[in-house]
């Protein structure tokens, strides 16, 4: 009963959530939405729906109706874009201009309630706009071509895109103190992100030239258990993004440690939901047919180690001593604990091709590679960090270091092929992007010689970096003195 009571509080019973629709609902913005959101949709339906009609054939008109179906997809997707943002971006700011947000505070509603609030007016706001244009979608279902099940989840997928779009807005809201920079924040952070919902369009619906709908819950059987599409990707992608800008927003309005705890422990969840998506991906598509080490996927997940460990690496002060206290007494304010963690998840591969028993030609040799990269580069950022910029945090000085070690190699790409392979190991990336091309078989190449000057420059810098770190860490004492 306690834990129905506190869920009652954040979702249906939340006073906040309570309150903004007693206002929200007596306004007339709200229904100018929804009118403005149908009648769009009907006009451009009415413009499409007398063409479906001129082919008599059953088939082709099934096929017109589900065509039907992804252009309302595409118009409503679209739609909610737009306006999602809109119903959140002013929410926090707002009252910090009205000088309020100290005073909810100060009472028994916490942080976690007012962002969920906010977050869940938007979300009734979504489902009121998603359920009116149903009649529309309705017409797909005497045409044919679309089952039940295929229409609930493009909707809840369509849920989930507004839901993105109102907690980039609800987190523009809670960083920014007034709400224009909060809704021009919020409008430019969806305007960039938009450019990946394209190709995810296109690996979601087009199979051939020809639109599909057969992506979703529906395509699992018991027999095939790992049959994981794009759709179950984008779910689970989408629910820890919206948990994350939750959490972030929630952070941003009072900053505590168990928010930090809840980013890590999010993020846990999503890497093995990652890892098991790669797994099925992997037991579907490459049981004893080709080596893992070939497929670029297998070199962006042994990038993606050296990538996420400098952000974690990156220590997260906050304001209260009390909480820097209880951060520091959990395992995840150690960078031990992501080192470690990011060498697990490099086995991790390796793991999947021992299970699947696929060979493993050069396995052992990208295994030592990409250990030796992900530990020795953040030493090296460490150290040039702690020597050279203290005032800097260290994920910017890590992420501008991988920037700029990636530079050189790309100047080698405008020149001979064998001058750029050389230059490539002043780059962690483009070492291992060689790596994917190893060949034992091969006699000794530039590829081979690429490893060792990598080798060699990697831990050459993190030697000279080391002692000049030492040499200027004496000399600021006598500086001072």
């Amino acid at each position: 009963m306690k834990f129905l009571d506190s869920l009652a509080g954040w979702s249906w019973n939340n006073p906040v959530a309570l309150k903004e629709l007693r206002i929200g609902l007596r306004e007339r913005r709200i229904f100018i939405l929804q009118v403005v959101y149908l009648c769009f949709l009907l006009l451009v339906s009415l413009m499409y729906l007398p063409s479906m009609f001129t082919t008599p054939n059953s088939e082709q008109l099934a096929e017109r109706g589900r065509e039907f179906f992804f252009l309302l997809f595409g118009l409503q997707l679209m739609l909610l874009l737009v306006t999602a943002p809109a119903l959140t971006c002013g929410s926090l700011s707002s009252e910090r201009e009205r000088h309020s947000l100290d005073m909810v505070l100060a009472s028994r509603i916490t942080s976690g309630q007012l962002v969920s609030g906010k977050l869940g007016f938007a979300a009734y706001c979504l489902i009121l706009l998603l359920s009116s244009a149903l009649p529309l979608a309705s017409i797909c279902f005497f045409l044919g071509g679309v089952t039940l099940w295929e229409a609930f989840a493009c909707y809840f997928e369509l849920f989930l895109f507004g839901m993105l779009a109102a907690s980039v807005g609800l987190f523009s809201s809670a960083r920014e103190s007034r709400s224009n920079y909060a809704t021009v924040q919020s409008y430019l952070l969806v305007l960039l992100s938009s450019f990946l919902v394209f190709p995810y369009i296109a690996m979601r619906f087009e199979d051939q030239g020809r639109t599909h709908l057969s992506l979703g819950p529906y395509w699992w059987t018991f027999n095939q258990v790992w049959e994981l599409g794009v759709y179950h990707f984008f779910v689970g992608a989408a629910c820890y993004l919206i948990s994350f800008l939750f959490v972030k927003a929630r952070h941003r309005i009072r900053p505590e440690a168990r928010n930090l705890n809840a980013m890590a422990g999010l993020f846990l969840l999503v890497y093995l939901f990652c890892l098991a998506w790669a797994a099925g991906l992997y037991s579907v598509a490459y049981t004893g047919s080709r080596n893992i080490d070939d497929d670029p996927l297998a070199v962006m997940i042994y990038l993606a180690h050296i990538c996420f460990v400098g952000f974690f690496l990156n220590p997260s002060p906050l304001e209260s001593r009390l909480e820097q206290s209880r951060f520091r007494a959990s395992p995840f304010s150690r960078p031990l604990f992501w080192l470690g963690f990011s060498v697990l998840g490099c086995l991790a591969p390796m793991a999947i091709l021992k299970m699947l028993a696929l060979k493993q030609d050069s396995g052992f040799w990208s295994l030592v590679f990409t250990l030796f990269f992900l530990c020795c580069y953040p030493v090296s950022a460490w150290f040039f960090q702690r020597a050279w910029l203290p005032r800097w945090q260290f994920a910017w000085v890590y992420y501008m270091g991988l920037v700029l070690l990636q530079f050189f190699p790309a100047l080698g790409s405008f020149s001979t092929k064998s001058s750029y392979w050389r230059m490539s190991y002043v780059s962690p990336f483009s070492t291992l992007f060689s790596l994917a091309q190893w060949n034992e078989q091969r006699p000794y190449n530039d590829r081979e010689e690429t490893f060792i000057l990598a080798i060699a420059f990697q831990l050459s810098l993190v030697l000279l970096l080391g002692v000049v770190y030492r040499w200027r860490r004496r000399r600021r004492p006598a500086a001072l003195a």
